[in-house]
């Protein structure tokens, strides 16, 4: 991919189509650092970046769904720019991520397990710290997915954690779920914020990913719980046995077969998962009308770009597999 060597000024729907077009997040930190560097007077226009954690594509209503609710998502999709080609390289949380940072293939980066950091100057290159060096106030919110090593000082605003993290907190002798403080937290940051200087939040949620090693799996917001109560969801096609049956060996004995037992081996089982798995995923399209109502309200509307995206893809029970 060859960068612009003398970038022009482009208007927000410009910037996201030239920016998506070229297949690589960094893409948007590169173009928008070259952009402001060279053009510091115009009125830069402020990033907020929301990344789910195993969302498939077509869990939200505006590819399709005809069950998920996801009214926010679904409004930021009609009045903006929808992609419907968006594709993973590696498919699982510390490498999908690190890519998503740094605009690089696993190969590149490296990041190949859960346990290592990016480098020094590898951090540096990440799409938050270029665009702190090109003046804007940068925020991270929620799961850091790269390493143990959490990089606080170099964030203007951090609430990252390592690891998976856990969904239910306590606080003043109440469970809280993680969505809703990451929302509350992303309204902390955004009241923070000036129209004197741009900004860049990063906010990467842990839904709809599960809780590992909690036999409930898809630990939802009980705010949301009779949400989809009288809903059949329908089976997949390909989750008929003759589908699993016909995969290599080592695939019907994989990790992606064990987790598919925990989640879909039975129809209640299936049912329970998948309204589970569509519940948390609200959560956050609940959080997202929250950002966009902030927005508003600070008047920072006109003048920010939302990206939202997933981390990778994800099974429901399609040829009898679990995961990602």
């Amino acid at each position: 991919m060859e960068y612009q060597k003398d970038p022009v000024k482009l208007s927000r729907r410009q910037f996201i189509r030239k920016t998506g077009m070229a297949g690589a997040f960094i893409s948007v930190a590169g173009t928008l650092s070259s952009c402001v560097q060279k053009d510091k007077s115009s009125r830069r226009p402020n990033v907020i970046f929301l990344l789910t954690d195993d969302q498939r594509w077509d869990a939200v209503g505006c590819m399709g769904n005809p069950i998920i609710q996801t009214p926010n998502m679904d409004r930021l999709a009609e009045k903006g720019v929808l992609f419907e080609s968006n594709f993973v390289t590696t498919s699982i949380c510390a490498a999908s991520r690190a890519s998503i940072f740094a605009g690089q293939y696993t190969r590149r980066h490296g990041v190949i397990d859960f346990k290592t950091d990016f480098s020094p100057s590898a951090l540096r290159q990440t799409y938050p710290l270029l665009m702190r060096r090109a003046g804007y106030r940068i925020g991270f919110i929620g799961k850091w997915g790269v390493g143990n090593n959490l990089p606080e000082k170099e964030f203007d605003y951090f609430k990252g954690f390592p690891g998976q993290g856990r969904y239910f907190h306590e606080e003043n002798g109440k469970q809280v779920h993680l969505t809703s403080i990451m929302g509350r937290q992303a309204i902390e940051f955004l009241n923070g914020s000036s129209e004197n200087q741009p900004f860049c939040l990063s906010v990467s949620f842990k839904a709809p990913h599960v809780q590992d090693n909690d036999p409930r799996q898809f630990l939802y917001d009980p705010t949301y719980e009779n949400l989809y109560k009288n809903v059949t969801i329908p089976v997949p096609k390909t989750a008929h046995p003759r589908y699993f049956e016909s995969l290599p060996e080592y695939i019907r004995n994989s990790e992606a077969r064990r987790r598919w037992k925990i989640r879909f081996s039975t129809p209640e089982k299936f049912q329970e998962s998948v309204k589970g798995y569509y519940r948390l995923i609200y959560g956050v399209d609940v959080v997202l009308g929250r950002i966009m109502a902030a927005l508003k309200e600070l008047k920072f509307e006109d003048n920010t770009i939302i990206i939202l995206t997933g981390d990778n893809g994800f099974y429901l029970g399609e040829h009898g597999l679990a995961g990602k």
